[in-house]
């Protein structure tokens, strides 16, 4: 006897499955950064040298967000979206003393 397969299931089965790997990834992403960031640590004290590979990505220390190397500015150490607000004031429009 054939197996019949619903229509809906064909097409929630790959609409699961791509939303499971995105959660999964931004987790992954995660752990990977702490993972870089204590292996650092570990190497600074252990006076090692750095460890080789390609930089995926800067930590900003204003906001202490990770960015993509090209959206970080070497020369004043911060991200884009914190320089584009370094100079603006704030929202409130009142000048607070």
């Amino acid at each position: 006897m054939p197996t019949v397969v619903p229509p809906a299931l064909i097409i929630a089965v790959p609409l699961l499955v791509g939303a499971a790997l995105i959660l999964t990834r931004f987790r992954l992403a995660g752990l990977r950064h702490a993972y870089r960031e204590t292996e650092a640590v570990l190497r600074s004290v252990l006076r090692l040298p750095p460890a080789s590979g390609r930089v995926c990505a800067i930590r900003c220390p204003r906001c202490c967000r990770w960015v993509k190397p090209r959206r970080f500015d070497l020369r004043r150490m911060s991200c884009r979206s914190c320089i584009s607000t370094l100079a603006r004031p704030g929202r409130g429009g009142d000048l607070c003393l």
